[in-house]
């Protein structure tokens, strides 16, 4: 029965119980989820874990929070944001998200969480989680929108804090059930049993990135004796190997479309919802079926070092690459002609760009078609030396692309 270091009394949940109407999809059927939080309340307090697995729970202190509430706050959002805020406008687990500009480029990656409070007849609130060096420039974006609309904002970053839990790597397995996302009623049930109402389960990558949750600032997660505390470090080895980018180092703003960050594999992007800011471009890019680019893991070697056939993340083999350094074919070792006129000869154009990176791992926007070929990449390190780079396809992706004429959208 002690099992749980902590649990302190269950009143978040008595508090979502008051307010939440929960659903994923059809946001009329609230009693189901006032059900499953009227059964955790008469648990004990001490509660034994479904699972005897364990993992790890990480403070995210990188991520700043912008909190957006009024009776305009869902429509509002509906009309900037590449998600549908009717799933999550009568509360429960947030979402990805993105806020493009006019012309289709990503400007910020964020989650948004439902503030799934207990006053009845409140103003609908959120919280926008982004990365937090991004959050003076992405409250000023919002802020540009707001005309009329009954909607305020202010920073709660110094309010909250952010954990990911991260359950033990799953083993692979052909089980189609294994990857698909657990409900909205057991979402919040896991929230609860983490002392926390506010967050979500992470599906960027099914089954890899386990459940965020945010909660007051200094109040304790409830967790297994079998879960520990992890670092910063190992919350972004897991997310660079399996391809799942985030914040400013990944998402340059107004450079990269949405499709080419994973957006729609990450279930960041709703493409049956109405207009938006940028879904002109989203929606044409996504109906033609084309997307030359996408963000996937890479691994750095020098050119001296076998290429490897799988990645591994390696602490000690650290290559300092300035996230959006360009990469390069590298150049075959084959013999040129010395009547060949080097002024006559075309250049060489990038094959794609860097983006954040821990040890030898990191993440890139690479080709597709270059890929697929078993292409090998070069880039330059902050000390000048050549750094050899091989991009790797993630498993979980839905499909491996194929290979795509070139072609501007």
């Amino acid at each position: 029965m002690n099992a749980f270091r902590q649990f302190r009394a269950v009143e978040p949940l008595k508090a979502f119980c008051h307010s939440a109407r929960v659903s994923s999809h059809n946001h009329h059927q609230q009693p189901k989820a006032v059900r499953i939080a009227n059964t955790l309340m008469t648990r004990s307090r001490f509660m034994s874990t479904e699972s005897t697995s364990g993992g790890s729970y990480i403070h995210l202190p990188t991520r700043g929070l912008l909190q957006i509430h009024g009776k305009d706050a869902s429509k509002f959002l509906q009309g900037l944001i590449t998600n549908h805020m009717p799933r999550i406008e009568n509360g429960g687990g947030g979402f990805l998200a993105a806020f493009l500009s006019p012309k289709g480029r990503v400007m910020y990656d964020v989650f948004i969480h439902p503030l799934n409070e207990a006053k009845e007849g409140s103003d609908p609130a959120y919280l926008i989680e982004c990365d937090a060096r991004a959050l003076p420039e992405l409250h000023k974006h919002i802020a540009r929108f707001v005309l009329r609309s009954k909607v305020k904002m202010v920073g709660v970053t110094e309010s909250f804090d952010v954990y990911s839990i991260l359950d033990d790597q799953p083993a692979a397995t052909s089980n189609d059930d294994a990857t698909t996302p657990p409900t909205n009623e057991a979402i919040m049930e896991r929230l609860g049993k983490l002392n926390a109402t506010i967050g979500m389960y992470d599906n960027r990558a099914v089954n890899h990135m386990g459940y965020r949750a945010i909660v007051p600032k200094g109040q304790s997660l409830s967790l297994p004796e079998s879960y520990r505390q992890g670092t910063l470090e190992e919350y972004h080895v897991r997310r660079i190997l399996n391809g799942v980018p985030e914040g400013i180092d990944d998402f340059i703003a107004g450079t990269s479309l949405p499709l080419e960050c994973n957006l729609d594999y990450m279930n960041g992007v709703d493409f049956r919802k109405g207009c938006y800011v940028g879904q002109e471009l989203t929606i044409r890019t996504y109906h033609k079926g084309i997307t030359r680019k996408r963000i996937m893991p890479v691994q750095y070697f020098t050119p001296q070092d076998p290429e490897p056939e799988s990645i591994q993340f390696d602490k000690s083999a650290l290559h300092v690459v300035p996230p959006q350094s360009e990469l390069f074919p590298t150049k075959k070792s084959t013999p040129v002609p010395a009547a060949a006129s080097t002024s006559s000869a075309r250049p060489v154009r990038a094959s794609g760009k860097t983006g954040s990176n821990v040890g030898n791992i990191g993440l890139a926007l690479v080709k597709l078609d270059t890929v697929k070929e078993g292409t090998t990449f070069d880039v330059m390190d902050r000390e000048g030396a050549t750094v050899r780079v091989k991009a790797f396809f993630p498993a979980w992706w839905p499909k491996q692309p194929e290979s795509e004429e070139s072609g501007d959208v």
